[in-house]
């Protein structure tokens, strides 16, 4: 197949060939109409901008593959031709997307072009609809003119279509591929337009007319197609090429500045991951001593104790790393290990082995949560010493980025932010650490900012972790996405956990058998979790679980006798109390009996109503030698289990779901350094109320094997019932929101129905802000520099005023004097900055109504009162009120 610079070549794609007179038409304006760029112009420089991403990404292959198994699927007699005129539609469209722009009322109105004057040609001042017109006329005049078969001319046809739908809708949400009808602006007034382009003079205007009046011939042959997927992803990348190459070209027009790096890992990276993975003291210990660590037995590693710990830790590193070379051409693993073991670790040293053995130009690493992200981006950026151009995260709490940059001057700081912004917008770093819901919406979203990344993922490493705290009904999706993905983009996927569903035991066809093909990178995984130093680092006890009728005065009973027992035996002691609902730790909290038991102890409250800084001062504490001879009693929801680094010695839960009660057991004795931690599993019902939907709840399983489960670490059994459940489910042609349903709208590429049939979480929330003040530890430099900008006096007594801080977010969003590109700088450094002042509560009205008694709803967010909020709200233990708010959502 010709490549996109043949191609480029053999069509002629150059403007000034193809139209009349194009110097007196422009693209963009700036400085208030005084510069203009010509059409020309722009679109060499979007072409130039496509050409080197497709170069930098390694696209180019991707695309041909992408291509070639479409045509081989669908019943072409010429597949050479036709795959490479398909090839060639894709870059036309790039080329042709703002050829609409010829448009007269588009320059009079839009550039103030006093060349041109008004005309009436039913589409008023709009140019992607036109854009696409030309496309399609001279696809259309091409194709008849191709000496190929009537079915090819009708299959490029088709094709040419829905191309020319992505065209027109490149200023906005790409919804459904069969929409593009031009019934409705009477296409014969656009009929002039086709003497603009030299290429169309000799155009069969009649039967081209006719071609678009019967559209419906095309829209009806989606049904008949095969390789459904591989059109879909066809479309949705040339979607996020066109609208990157496009944002790029005007960038470098409106402000200057020309992208050179565009975040792809080099050589010299590799090279450093590698060197500095094995001067991580334990890796290096690893690497010294490989062949021992190999050959050693697990069974000969008996007895409890911190070395025999590490020298299981080390047999793991190495298994994982023999499994991955001899599986090095792969795609798809596994890492399950147990809690402790050092997950982080063995995914990095799973990376180095495929970084020597792969072309890969980005890493991705996938969490459910920011604390997670947060934890790892540390870990990664200081152990691999890399720079803030190597590495970045991306959740709505993570800082701005600025890349390395020495120079000072006021105008080189301003270029410098606009290049960070575009970096930041692009995702332009070769390691990125970014939260599962942004990860996801690029496979899945067809809104046109999340789509400009999909091209980045092309030869990526993507790492995911805690897969299962995913909504199950979504599992046998993510499945489809990921295997599909990866065979397309040549993405190699490791995921891991220490809970871990194999979610590729789940259907994709209906009509075949499960196929597992993914490589367990952890083969005898049961000979670790068996292991005493994993498997009793915290006793799971049931002594509580059928204890009669629950009350709070019986549970503050219990967790004071066994919390005391432990003090009396080691001097202190750390004990956590989790429960499933805000309104139940609430009520356990303000229990009369419990604050008389515990009067001696320190009291932490944790829900989803604390704010982060608050969180990181609680983990802080715990970690410092401030805590270490106290007696301390956290009293939480399950937002604990959301990767929070602690450690505790004893605790107590109310039963859910066995991978939450593993996920608590993980914030337990994590270093394996104490003999007599336990996790005391009770009953209060509430799961019955907020878990009744989960696919996980819904098995019923007997407390004989729920114990089992949790004893003996045997979840391929607990998920062996949900993945039965799902794959019955997909075998149901009546039931809706299946994955045979979410196929079928790959299918007809409905890319808004795509989307919507995907919810990896139930994200119904809406942020509170409150205006309290935050220590200013908790901000980065940056940010303060930032914040001064605007209120010089933002920090009194070391502590940020969040009232100040909401009156600088409020002037940017109202400030009409800023330009569109500072402005949406300003509104991406402000953004982490307003999320330490945030919690999330369920936007659900009856919750928000006593929100609102104290505050006001602005800008998608209730802004408490200064004057009232702390009547409801306390920085130490969050919402006061007994609502049920917890949510924990990136």
């Amino acid at each position: 197949m010709k490549t996109f610079n043949e191609l480029i070549g053999k069509y002629d794609l150059c403007l000034k060939h193809l139209l009349s007179d194009e110097g007196k038409y422009y693209a963009h304006s700036k400085n208030d109409y005084l510069e203009y760029e010509s059409l020309s112009i722009h679109t060499d420089l979007v072409l130039n901008y496509f050409q080197r991403l497709i170069t930098k990404n390694n696209l180019e292959a991707i695309i041909d593959n992408i291509i070639n198994v479409f045509v081989k699927e669908n019943a072409s007699l010429d597949k050479v031709l036709t795959a490479e005129y398909i090839k060639y539609l894709f870059i036309k469209s790039i080329y042709y997307h703002d050829f609409g722009k010829v448009n007269e009322n588009f320059q009079i109105v839009k550039l103030k072009n006093a060349g041109f004057k008004k005309v009436d040609n039913g589409i008023e001042s709009q140019h992607s609809i036109l854009s696409s017109y030309l496309f399609l006329a001279s696809s259309f005049d091409e194709i008849q003119k191709t000496n190929i078969s009537d079915h090819d001319k009708f299959f490029l046809s088709y094709l040419s279509f829905l191309f020319a739908y992505i065209i027109s809708k490149h200023h906005g949400h790409i919804e459904n591929g069969k929409d593009l009808i031009f019934e409705d602006i009477k296409s014969e007034r656009l009929i002039e337009y086709l003497n603009t382009l030299n290429n169309l003079k000799t155009i069969d205007k009649a039967s081209f007319l006719n071609f678009l009046q019967n559209n419906n011939r095309i829209v009806n042959y989606f049904s008949n197609l095969n390789a459904c997927f591989e059109l879909f992803l066809l479309l949705k990348l040339n979607a996020s090429l066109l609208t990157a190459s496009d944002y790029y070209a005007t960038s470098e027009f409106m402000i200057g500045l020309r992208c050179e790096d565009f975040g792809v890992m080099n050589e010299e990276l590799k090279k450093k991951i590698i060197h500095k993975t094995y001067e991580i003291s334990y890796n290096k210990t690893l690497n010294e001593n490989f062949n021992y660590y190999e050959n050693l037995k697990v069974s000969e590693l008996k007895g409890y104790s911190n070395e025999i710990l590490n020298h299981l830790r080390q047999k793991l590193s190495a298994e994982a790393i023999i499994n991955i070379r001899s599986n090095k051409n792969k795609r798809l693993f596994y890492i399950e290990a147990p809690t402790g073991s050092g997950k982080t670790n063995l995914s990095l040293l799973a990376l180095t082995e495929i970084l020597k053995h792969k072309d890969i130009s980005k890493v991705f690493y996938i969490f459910p949560f920011t604390t997670l992200i947060t934890q790892t981006y540390s870990f990664l950026k200081g152990n691999l010493q890399l720079t803030d151009s190597e590495i970045t995260e991306i959740h709505s709490k993570a800082p701005f980025i600025q890349k390395d940059n020495n120079e000072n001057e006021l105008d080189v700081k301003f270029d410098s932010e606009r290049k960070n912004f575009i970096d930041n917008l692009f995702v332009n770093f070769p390691i990125s650490l970014v939260s599962h819901i942004k990860f996801f919406d690029i496979l899945t979203s067809n809104e046109k900012e999340t789509n400009y990344l999909l091209h980045r993922l092309a030869n990526s490493v993507v790492i995911i972790d805690e897969i299962q705290s995913y909504n199950p009904t979504e599992w046998d999706k993510v499945n489809y996405l990921i295997q599909r993905y990866s065979k397309a983009m040549n993405i190699t996927f490791i995921i891991m956990s220490a809970t871990l569903p194999k979610i590729s035991s789940l259907l994709i066809d209906t009509s075949e058998m499960p196929n597992d093909n993914f490589v367990y990178l952890i083969k005898n995984k049961q000979d670790y979790f068996s292991n005493p130093n994993f498997k009793d680092r915290v006793k799971f006890r049931f002594d509580y679980l059928n204890s009669g009728e629950f009350s709070f005065e019986k549970l503050a009973g219990i967790v004071f006798k066994h919390s005391e027992d432990y003090c009396k035996k080691n001097g202190c002691v750390k004990t956590i109390v989790e429960f499933v609902t805000k309104k139940s730790a609430q009520g356990f909290l303000s229990d009369e009996a419990f604050r008389n038991i515990f009067k001696d102890y320190e009291i932490i409250p944790i829900t989803g109503t604390i704010l982060e800084p608050r969180r990181r001062a609680v983990i802080d504490y715990l970690k410092s030698a401030n805590s270490i001879k106290n007696k301390i009693l956290i009293v939480c929801t399950q937002v604990i289990e959301a990767g929070l680094d602690i450690d505790m010695d004893i605790g107590f839960k109310d039963k859910a779901i066995v991978d939450s009660e593993e996920q608590l057991a993980g914030r337990i004795n994590r270093n394996a350094t104490k003999t007599d931690s336990e996790l005391f599993i009770f009953y209060s019902h509430d799961s019955s109320k907020t878990y009744k939907t989960d696919l996980r709840y819904k098995q019923k399983i007997d407390n004989e094997l729920y114990q089992n489960i949790l004893t003996e670490k045997d979840f391929d059994s607990f998920y062996k019932k949900v993945f039965e459940k799902i794959n019955r489910d997909n075998n149901d042609p009546y039931l809706a929101n299946n994955l045979s349903d979410f196929i079928t709208q790959i299918r007809e590429i409905s890319f808004k129905n795509v989307k919507n049939k995907f919810q990896l979480i139930n994200d119904n929330t809406i942020s509170v802000f409150v205006p309290c003040e935050i220590e200013e530890k908790y901000f980065t430099e940056n940010e303060i520099n930032f914040l001064k900008i605007f209120q010089n006096n933002i920090c009194m007594n070391n502590l940020v005023n969040g009232e100040f801080v909401w009156d600088i977010y409020n002037n940017i969003i109202t400030n009409k004097t800023i330009g569109f590109i500072d402005k949406k700088i300003d509104l991406k450094i402000i953004s982490p900055i307003i999320s330490k002042f945030c919690f999330n509560v369920w936007n659900n009205q009856k919750l928000i109504d006593p929100l609102l008694h104290r505050g006001e709803e602005r800008y998608g967010f209730i802004k408490l009162s200064l004057n009232s909020y702390k009547e409801i709200y306390s920085f130490e233990t969050g919402l006061k009120s007994n609502l049920e708010t917890d949510c924990n959502f990136i």
